[in-house]
């Protein structure tokens, strides 16, 4: 019999009276369940499709919006299943796998999906994909999804089920025409005293730090408190290190820079109470023990896009009630509950219902190529979207894709061989021109480093301590020093460093340079998948170190219409639209001082600050 008893018989109980028709959704094809935080949906739902033999006939997939919840779900589901973790479940992220011949039950990113789903377009040898926490509406999923769906329509077998909490089961019901299971009202959880404090504007994490000393007082249970992002988090941390008793409290952080072994510490059952702060990495999915109380931010960082300027942001902002709901749904599952909004109930009155899809919010460029590769368009064979973004945003990615040589310049805008193979390297298309333009140029080691570590997290890091951030700098400034004019220069110098440090240990080194390691190993993750797809073209790395004006060329191939020329101190200016970006200060250009002086900015991110909205230029190169 299946464990589904993790948090509290009563909330196993609901999906236990839903499974036949769960398994019912699943045998019609498609459908939509919704359960409460906590029900097991995720979990039981595989294990469900396993009972039923839709393992004898295929894999089933379970498609989860971030990494750690991959790892932590299939850890979950094989401990319930008492199985070895790699054998018939497993799960797959970039980088890190645990799988074999025996495995039936896949956990894995919306990435690892596209990427399985580009490969294996009529899904051949899989009979059910799960969508988990499919209300969080991001582009990957609505366009897998869409990719399933036109599977279906082209003969394919297998189902796809649309799981959450907090989804909107009318509106996608009428869209996919199926059927939904809204197991909802079976579960009374605990309750929940929900209270919203404005916090000090001038001691914020003060506040934060003295709500959690008074919900815990007294209380059994461990805490959970949300923050937007790393920075947050640490300075949450130090104010309750510095108000809560050191004896009795363990204080851990939860977010996208830790290591394997960090990342599931909080996970992990103890004695005393466990305060855990996190960024949204567990508002849905993965469940933390014994969380007896909550206390949220309401905030997030999150991306935004202007497609007239090819301008994406990346601002501190009020996360919808939706969002809020989840986060309220991490406790009062095992035991009454408290949830504290570190903000007035006005304000959380006044917020949108509804998380705004992220298509609306990110180029298309990829989603358009990936889609012209398929031999997909909107006339013809069309794929259907959930939701289509305004035209604007759909011209702008053609424009792209037609200036970069990866579509025609016909009305119709087909794929060219060049895209073709663009869509096999799985990365951005800006950086697919790269690519091959620094096998022209003899630098595709160094070109595919530097793609790595614009998409990995920060590479070199700095301290709070001030004794220690001057440490770092000098460590920093060595890497620094081999340009002034290409900021992915230094990143290839960490590399190169990093490969060369003879017998020192990896980790040992990292701490005496403050480089992350995280970072390091995914920008290897990353640059050895893209060496491996070019080798599979015919290309290959020269084996030479390359100059630095070849690997400023090759960049400079994915960014022509990212040129701006320099207006006063560290401004410049883009002719094409007028708009003015500031050079990033971490950048190791050297603005020159005369007017006109050209970059190219890799990024270009919109931050909000004290003083408004800033535009950034990052990982830029001198033109």
């Amino acid at each position: 019999m299946r464990k589904v008893t993790v948090n509290g018989r009563q909330l196993g109980l609901a999906f236990w009276k839903k499974e036949d028709e769960v398994a019912a959704l699943a045998k019609a094809g498609r459908g939509i369940v919704v359960m409460p935080t906590g029900t097991g949906k995720t979990t039981q739902t595989p294990q469900l499709l396993h009972e039923q033999g839709f393992t004898k006939t295929g894999q089933v997939y379970v498609s989860v919006p971030r990494r750690v919840l991959a790892v932590e779900l299939a850890t979950r589901v094989a401990e319930e299943m008492n199985i070895s973790l790699g054998e018939l479940v497993g799960y797959q992220i970039r980088g890190e796998q645990r799988v074999s011949r025996e495995t039936r039950i896949l956990f894995m990113t919306e990435g690892m999906l596209r990427a399985k789903i580009r490969g294996n377009s009529l899904l051949e040898g899989i009979s059910c994909i799960l969508f988990d926490e499919f209300h969080m509406r991001t582009l990957m999923s609505d366009f897998n999804v869409a990719l399933v769906e036109r599977a279906q329509k082209e003969g394919s077998s297998a189902a796809f089920l649309l799981m959450s909490a907090t989804i909107d089961p009318a509106y996608l019901a009428r869209h996919f025409s199926c059927g939904v299971v809204d197991g909802s009202g079976l579960v009374t959880t605990f309750p929940i005293d929900e209270r919203y404090v404005e916090p000090d504007r001038y001691d914020y994490f003060g506040s934060v730090a003295s709500e959690a000393e008074s919900v815990s007082s007294g209380r059994e249970g461990n805490g959970l408190i949300f923050m937007p992002g790393k920075a947050e988090i640490e300075k949450t941390i130090a104010a309750l290190r510095r108000g809560l008793p050191k004896e009795g409290y363990t204080i851990l952080p939860l977010h996208g820079d830790l290591g394997p072994d960090d990342r599931h510490a909080p996970f992990a059952e103890r004695s005393g109470v466990t305060i855990t702060v996190a960024t949204d990495i567990v508002e849905t999915g993965a469940t933390l023990p014994n969380i007896s109380w909550v206390i949220d931010s309401g905030h997030a960082r999150e991306k935004g896009y202007d497609p007239v300027s090819d301008i994406s942001s990346l601002s501190l902002r009020e996360i919808a009630c939706d969002r809020l709901q989840q986060r309220r749904g991490r406790c009062g599952r095992v035991r009454p509950g408290v949830y504290v909004g570190m903000f007035s109930r006005e304000d959380m009155l006044e917020r949108a219902e509804r998380t705004v899809p992220e298509i609306f919010r990110t180029p298309l460029r990829e989603v358009v190529l990936t889609i012209k590769a398929l031999g997909l368009s909107r006339v013809g064979k069309p794929i259907r979207l959930v939701d289509n973004p305004a035209k604007p945003n759909w011209k702008e990615a053609k424009r792209q894709l037609q200036m970069l040589g990866f579509v025609d310049t016909t009305p119709e805008a087909n794929i060219t061989p060049l895209g073709e193979k663009a869509v096999e390297l799985g990365c951005d298309p800006r950086e697919a021109a790269m690519l091959f333009k620094a096998v022209e140029l003899g630098c595709l080691r160094e070109a595919a480093i530097a793609i790595g570590a614009v998409q990995a997290k920060r590479l070199l890091y700095r301290p709070k301590d001030e004794e220690e951030a001057l440490a770092a700098d000098r460590a920093h400034a060595v890497f620094r020093s081999v340009s002034t004019a290409c900021d992915a220069s230094v990143f290839i110098a960490v590399v190169n460093a990093a490969e060369k440090r003879g017998n020192e240990s990896l980790g040992s080194w990292c701490k005496r340079n403050y480089v992350s390691y995280l970072a390091l190993h995914e920008i290897w993750d990353t640059s050895r998948q893209l060496l491996s797809a070019m080798r599979a073209f015919g290309f290959k790395p020269s084996g030479m170190p390359a100059s630095e004006d070849a690997l400023r060329r090759a960049i400079l191939a994915g960014l022509p219409d990212r040129i701006f020329k320099r207006s006063y101190r560290d401004w410049f200016r883009r002719e094409a639209d007028g708009k003015e970006v500031v050079l990033g200060r971490e950048s190791v250009i050297q603005a020159p001082r005369h007017e006109g002086a050209e970059i190219a900015a890799w990024n270009i991110i919109e931050i909000s600050t004290t003083r408004g909205i800033l535009p950034l230029a990052t990982n830029a190169v001198l033109v």
